[in-house]
């Protein structure tokens, strides 16, 4: 189980328990001993509900499971790397993403490319040109979230 859905276990789960524990309390002062087992399933599925959102809001898309789950899927895959030639690609580019936000990839690509070959590719085995598609396709996983963002008119700031 990657990363990120295990905090989301844990998000929903712990709130589920928090929101049952609340809800069993209310139910048994409103209703008695039928309102506890009321109060608490309904106290639970709610806080199961509101839990893993706080999780997904707290960590949206920076965390590296999403990637772990689909990275042999896609079709920049090369047959013989593992997890570990990708993941340093994965997170160099959710890293330099917010630093360039805004910026096309390709206007930034040889600062990139520098910054990966200096870095000794992380410990990847992978390439500057093996490792852009994952890089590229975290800033546009990135990208694509801020673009579902709410935007606040400039008025409201």
């Amino acid at each position: 189980m990657s990363t990120l859905k295990k905090n989301h276990v844990l998000g929903a789960g712990s709130a589920a328990l928090a929101g049952g524990a609340a809800g069993a309390a209310i139910g048994a002062v409103v209703a008695g001993p039928a309102g506890v087992a009321v109060g608490a399933a309904a106290g639970g599925a709610l806080g199961a509900v509101y839990g893993n959102r706080a999780s997904e809001a707290a960590d949206p898309r920076q965390d590296l499971g999403h990637f772990q789950q689909i990275f042999k899927t896609m079709p920049y895959y090369i047959d013989g790397h593992d997890w570990h030639d990708y993941a340093p690609a994965y997170r160099y580019g959710l890293d330099t993403w917010s630093t360039h936000r805004g910026t096309a990839l390709e206007a930034v690509e040889s600062q990139l490319q520098g910054g990966w070959e200096a870095a000794a590719r992380f410990g990847s085995r992978l390439q500057w040109q093996q490792a852009r598609p994952a890089v590229a396709h975290a800033w546009q996983s990135l990208q694509d979230a801020a673009d579902r963002e709410p935007r606040t008119p400039a008025a409201a700031r």
